[in-house]
C-alpha cells in the first residue's frame, strides 16, 4: 500500500533573509555598530596609547562636529515630508553637498589653528586628510533619509555590516604598523566612503539633480531648526571634549573619551536605531493622533528594552571590561564609565522625543532641548573645574540627571496621557534590568576570577536573566514595535 499524504520536500531549504523593511535590520545594524565602535575605540586605543589616541581625537572631534551640519540637514525634512518629489530630493542632496564642501573648507583653513590651539602639530594634517570626506559624508546623510522614507532598512544596515569590519581592518593595519593617530583617520576614511558608495550606486531614490528654490523653502521649516538641534545636539559632546582638551592633558582627555565612548558607542545606537523606526512610522501616521500616540509607546517600549540594559551592563562590568581589553594604564576610565553608565539609564524613561516633537511639526523644540543639555554640563565643567575623569564624568552626567524629568513632562502633554501609562509600556525594562544588575553584583561579589573570565560570565548571565525577566513581562511576545505590519500600516 502506498501512502498518498506525504508532504512534498520543500526545493530550496537555504537560510532566507528578513525583508528589506523589516526592522530586524535596524537591530543588526545596532548590534553591529555597537560591537564594532567599541572594538575600533578599545582596539585600536590599547596598540596606539593615550597619548596617540588624544591627538587623533582632536581631529575626529573636529571633523564630526562640522559633519552635522551637511550629514544632516535634509535628513529628517525628506522623511517628514507628506508630498516629497524629485525636485524636492535633488535640491536636498545638492543642497547637503555644497554645505559639506563649506565645512570641508572651514576644516581645511582651521586645521592649523586646532593643532596650535591643542599643542599638537600633527593634527594638521590629520585634519587635511578627514576634510574631503565632509562632501560625502553629507550626500550620505541626505541620502538615507530618501532612503529611509523608504523603510528600506536592509541598505542602511549594509553602511555598517560592511564598512565597519573594513574600517576596523585599515585601523588595525595602520595601528600594527606604528602610524599612531593616523590608525584613527584610516577608520574614518574607510566607513565614510563605504557609507558613501552604497547610496551613491544602491539608493534608487528619485532625484532630479537641480536645485529648486521653492523645494529647498518648503523643506525649510523643518530642516532649519532640526538641523540646528541635531547640530548642538551632536555637537555637544564634541564642544564638551574640544573644552576640555583647552584645560586638561592630553592623557586625562584620552581617558575621559574613552570612558564616555564605552557607553556611547552602544548607547548611540540604540537611538539611531529607534530613532530610524520611529521617524518614518510617526510621520506616517500624521493626523490620527491616537494611533500616533500608541506608536510612540510601543517604540518608547523598545527603546528602554535596548537601552536600560546596555547602559546598566556596562556600568556595572567597566572596571573589568577596562582591566581585560585596555590595561593597567587606563584604569581610571572605569570611574567614569561607572559614572554615566548609571546615569545614562534614566535617559530610556521618556521614549524617542526627537521622533516626535519632528512628526508632530515642531522640531523647535529639539533646538530647546539640544540646547539645555549642552549648557548644563559645560556649565558644571566651568563651575566645578573638575581635575580628574570621574570629576568630568559627574560634570557631563549632569545632564542625565535633570533633563529626564523635563522631557517625560512634555512627552505626556504632547500625546495626552498619563504617566502610568507611560511608566506600563516601559516596565518590561525596568524589572529585567532590576534583575540583571542583582545578578551581575551578586556574580562578582562570589567569583574571583580573572577580569575576562568575570566579563564572560557576567555578560553571559547577566544577558540570560535579562532575556528570560523581559520575555516573561511581554508575555512570550516581541515587542510590538518591532512589528513590520505597524511599519507599512504607518507607510500607507
Amino acid at each position: 500500500m502506498h501512502c498518498t499524504n506525504r508532504r512534498p520536500l520543500p526545493r530550496n531549504t537555504a537560510l532566507r533573509l528578513p525583508a528589506s523593511r523589516s526592522p530586524t535590520w535596524v537591530l543588526a545594524e545596532t548590534a553591529t555598530s555597537a560591537v564594532f565602535s567599541l572594538l575600533s575605540m578599545l582596539v585600536i586605543g590599547r596598540v596606539i596609547g593615550p597619548e596617540a589616541t588624544g591627538t587623533g581625537m582632536v581631529a575626529i572631534a573636529a571633523f564630526m562636529l562640522l559633519d552635522v551640519a551637511g550629514a544632516t540637514l535634509f535628513t529628517d525634512a525628506v522623511v517628514q515630508h507628506p508630498r516629497l518629489t524629485p525636485q524636492h530630493a535633488g535640491s536636498a542632496l545638492i543642497g547637503a553637498t555644497l554645505v559639506g564642501c563649506a565645512a570641508a573648507l572651514i576644516l581645511a583653513a582651521g586645521a592649523p589653528f586646532l593643532a596650535s590651539s591643542a599643542d599638537a602639530p600633527a593634527v594638521t594634517a590629520l585634519a587635511l586628510t578627514l576634510a574631503p570626506l565632509l562632501p560625502l559624508s553629507a550626500f550620505s546623510g541626505c541620502a538615507s533619509g530618501l532612503v529611509l522614507r523608504q523603510q528600506r532598512f536592509k541598505l542602511l544596515a549594509a553602511r555598517v555590516l560592511l564598512g565597519q569590519p573594513l574600517a576596523l581592518a585599515v585601523g588595525l593595519g595602520l595601528a600594527a604598523q606604528g602610524y599612531g593617530p593616523w590608525a584613527m583617520i584610516g577608520n574614518q576614511v574607510i566607513a565614510t566612503i563605504t557609507s558613501f558608495l552604497l547610496m551613491a550606486f544602491l539608493g534608487r531614490f528619485a532625484a532630479r539633480p537641480a536645485i529648486d528654490r521653492a523645494s529647498l523653502a518648503a523643506l525649510w521649516p523643518i530642516a532649519g531648526p532640526q538641523v540646528l538641534a541635531v547640530f548642538v545636539m551632536v555637537g555637544r559632546y564634541r564642544l564638551f571634549l574640544l573644552a576640555l582638551g583647552l584645560v586638561t592633558t592630553e592623557a586625562v582627555l584620552a581617558v575621559c573619551h574613552f570612558a564616555f565612548r564605552m557607553l556611547d558607542a552602544a548607547l548611540v545606537m540604540v537611538w539611531q536605531a529607534t530613532s530610524r523606526i520611529a521617524m518614518p512610522r510617526l510621520c506616517g501616521l500624521q493626523g490620527d493622533d491616537h494611533a500616533q500616540a500608541e506608536a510612540f509607546g510601543d517604540l518608547a517600549q523598545l527603546q528602554a528594552l535596548l537601552g536600560m540594559p546596555l547602559a546598566a551592563g556596562i556600568a556595572l562590568t567597566a572596571p573589568d571590561l577596562v582591566q581585560a581589553l585596555l590595561g593597567p594604564a587606563w584604569y581610571q576610565t572605569a570611574h567614569a564609565a561607572q559614572i554615566v553608565g548609571l546615569s545614562a539609564v534614566v535617559t530610556f524613561i521618556h521614549g524617542d522625543t526627537t521622533s516626535l516633537f519632528v512628526a508632530r511639526g515642531k522640531p523647535k523644540r529639539n533646538v530647546t532641548v539640544a540646547a539645555a543639555a549642552t549648557i548644563i554640563p559645560l556649565t558644571a565643567l566651568a563651575i566645578f573645574q573638575p581635575a580628574t575623569p570621574a570629576g568630568v564624568a559627574l560634570a557631563w552626567a549632569s545632564q542625565a540627571l535633570i533633563m529626564p524629568p523635563i522631557l517625560t513632562w512634555m512627552v505626556l502633554r504632547e500625546v495626552d496621557r498619563p504617566l502610568t501609562w507611560l511608566l506600563a509600556r516601559i516596565a518590561p525594562a525596568l524589572v529585567a534590568t532590576g534583575a540583571l544588575a542583582a545578578t551581575v553584583i551578586a556574580l562578582e561579589l562570589t567569583l574571583q576570577l580573572s577580569a575576562m573570565a568575570e566579563l564572560l560570565a557576567a555578560a553571559a548571565l547577566g544577558a540570560s536573566v535579562y532575556g528570560a525577566v523581559a520575555w516573561m513581562m511581554l508575555r512570550g511576545r516581541l515587542p510590538r514595535a518591532l512589528s513590520r505590519r505597524a511599519g507599512l500600516v504607518a507607510a500607507e
